[in-house]
């Protein structure tokens, strides 16, 4: 994949390719097998391109196309091809060599800003039409490239990357409070709650789903794919829904792999990553080729803690995949040495901001590097899954049932589900609390969360007063946001939720940024717009039934997974669950540099350094079983947030990403 960049003078004005340079120069510390640049008067346009396809290896970026009048800098992979060729009519002698932002180049001749509806893949990208005078710009529909924009005084400048945007002398790194108090009080691992919002003022980034059109009387943003309730499928028999969830996964793996570098998956012992590597597995076994796994084993003398039902080492079911598919290669990842706060300058230095996965970056980190140094170009991975391809959610699934007034399904769904746990009386009793209304269930979730020790709100490190002087109760009700987690939607309803542009573009900025040191690029065919389409469609009762979860893609992996994996309703992995035990020979001199949180001013305002010194007195030293303490992952975070506000300036300055 590539990095762009551009500077467009609105008012006439000569272009500064000096900034220009220099954008460029702030990608080019990762790796790339290309640079252009493209400039004329009052436009400058930049690639620092990466080849991952076939045809990307002679594509020439920025391409201006003087019949056409029209320039593009892209960062896109396109994978509906076939039918792009089809639909514009190109000759099967030009089809084999065309690029991908050739293609995307043709789709705007023939549908102007319509074209994104048509374009299946992973993309941004920017088209400067020399006639019209005007920039069109777009991602995909699921946000998975960043676009970074700022609308100055009479120009427009945009970027894969923040960084490149300050080198114009006119965009400022002062501080978006909105952004900071979304960052800060949402108790989940969520930046912001609006999509378009960044830690710097006047900087947006494009949001998923979006096309921009720059004018020079203004921006005109639009929304060119929706997620939304579809026409349910309606096919005979329960084989059709298997053999059709088949045929559509095993596209979107098949389109991702089309690559000159080897493609990987980062898998797990679940359904969803699985799934894709089985079918990724299928499409090399011809070619008598191996694929190349990267799975995650907690620490060197982990300490299992986990209540039953719960595992950190899924390696017995990825064994399980291993032997079952033949032509997989696993390569275990244990993060020696790594802990949530190693190298973590670097890691904000690279995402340009503050983060909240903590528990999860040691493995992530670590998989990168190892799936760098295997030459990896493409890694698969099915984070998404839960919310298309495995979705079967028992509480949504009832509240369906209720909504429809199916009441004999309802009681038999409910004690079907009870009945496949182990500790069946429990379960019917969650069951059925996840049946009551709302408002009783604030009431008994407060209680439980009390009791517990685990409610969201100890997690969260907000100031009250910066709270609410941003006005975070309305934000959260302006969003739909429920920082609890309760809520009474309908199957439906709750999958569209999690279809949202901000959920979208969070993961996009992170997978973008985290991937490019290590010249890798990390596509999920579970959020494939095909993929999501064709499970929205899919009746509910394909996706649960008779108390079994994720009952569809259960069905459809028979012959390609190991019932081990298939059948596996009581067990379920849990990542990051060894934060603690890896922070543990660090932590007492991390407990002193917890301790100066405050001394700085702004500190003060964001942070509420009360509750953090509260925190603290109950971790002079930690144990291996508190992970899940949501008391020290505030800390952790805190931590996180305090480090960036002290090492700004050297990111600014600094070389990151070396």
């Amino acid at each position: 994949m590539s990095a762009i960049c551009g500077i467009v003078r609105l008012d006439g004005s000569p272009v500064d390719c000096e900034a220009g340079a220099a954008m460029l120069r702030d990608l080019a510390i990762f790796p790339a097998d290309a640079e252009g640049t493209w400039t004329d008067k009052t436009i400058f346009l930049g690639s620092h391109a990466r080849h991952i396809t076939p045809e990307s290896v002679q594509e020439k970026l920025p391409y201006h196309s003087k019949e056409a009048g029209l320039v593009i800098t892209a960062d896109a992979i396109i994978d509906n091809r076939a039918e792009l060729f089809a639909a514009l009519g190109i000759a099967s002698t030009l089809q084999m060599g065309m690029p991908d932002s050739l293609l995307i180049l043709k789709a705007y001749r023939k549908w102007g800003r319509e074209c994104p509806k048509y374009l299946l893949g992973d993309f941004a990208f920017a088209i400067w039409d020399e006639r019209q005078r005007q920039l069109f710009c777009a991602v995909d529909h699921a946000g998975t490239r960043t676009f970074y924009y700022y609308q100055g005084k009479g120009f427009f400048a945009f970027s894969t990357l923040l960084k490149p945007l300050f080198e114009i002398s006119e965009v400022t790194r002062k501080h978006n409070d909105t952004w900071i108090a979304d960052f800060l009080a949402i108790p989940s691992v969520l930046h912001q709650l609006d999509p378009e919002l960044t830690l710097y003022q006047g900087i947006s980034l494009l949001p998923a789903r979006h096309s921009l059109m720059v004018l020079n009387n203004g921006l005109k943003k639009d929304v060119y794919w929706q997620p939304e309730a579809l026409p349910k499928l309606a096919l005979k028999k329960d084989s059709e829904y298997e053999e059709a969830m088949r045929e559509v996964l095993g596209e979107a793996v098949r389109c991702r792999m089309r690559s000159i570098r080897p493609v990987g998956v980062m898998m797990s012992g679940g359904l969803d990553s699985t799934a894709i590597a089985a079918l990724a597995a299928k499409e090399l076994a011809p070619k008598g080729e191996r694929l190349k796994a990267f799975s995650m084993l907690p620490v060197r003398g982990y300490r299992e803690y986990l209540s039953k039902g719960f595992i950190a080492d899924e390696s017995q079911y990825i064994e399980a995949v291993r032997q079952y598919i033949g032509n997989i290669d696993i390569k275990y990842c244990r993060a020696d040495g790594r802990h949530a706060l190693s190298d973590n300058g670097r890691l904000m230095s690279i995402v340009e901001q503050p983060y909240k996965i903590v528990e999860n970056i040691p493995w992530l980190e670590d998989i990168m590097e190892t799936a760098m140094k295997a030459g990896v170009g493409v890694l698969l991975q099915g984070a998404y899954g839960n919310f298309t391809i495995s979705w079967g959610d028992r509480e949504t699934y009832l509240r369906s049932l209720l909504a429809d007034r199916r009441w004999r399904a309802v009681v038999r769904e409910t004690w079907q589900t009870s009945r496949c746990y182990e500790h069946s009386n429990r379960m019917l009793l969650y069951l059925l609390k996840g049946l009551l209304p709302s408002k009783v269930q604030e009431v008994l979730h407060g209680l439980g969360s009390q009791k517990e020790g685990n409610d969201l709100k100890a997690m969260v490190p907000i100031n009250p007063k910066f709270a609410e002087q941003i006005g975070m109760k309305e934000r959260f009700r302006q969003f739909g946001h429920d920082t609890r987690h309760i809520n009474c939607l309908t199957s439906v309803e709750a999958r569209l939720a999690h279809l949202k542009t901000a959920y979208f573009s969070h993961v996009g900025v992170f997978n973008t940024k985290e991937t490019m040191p290590y010249g890798i690029i990390m596509r999920d065919p579970a959020i494939d717009r095909r993929v999501i389409e064709f499970c929205l469609r899919v009746p509910e009762n394909q996706f649960m039934r008779n108390g079994r979860d994720r009952y569809l893609i259960r069905r459809s992996m028979k012959g390609l997974l190991p019932d081990k994996v298939r059948f596996n309703y009581n067990v379920r992995g849990q990542q990051g669950v060894d934060m603690a035990q890896r922070l543990q020979p660090y932590w007492t001199k991390l407990v002193p540099e917890i301790a100066k949180i405050g001394e700085r001013e702004d500190e003060q305002r964001y942070l509420n350094i009360a509750k953090i010194k509260q925190e603290l007195q109950r971790f002079p030293v930690i144990s291996g079983e508190v992970t899940s303490d949501v008391g020290l992952r505030m800390l952790v975070r805190s931590l996180v947030f305090s480090r960036f506000l002290r090492n700004e300036e050297i990111f600014r300055t600094g070389t990151y990403g070396k």
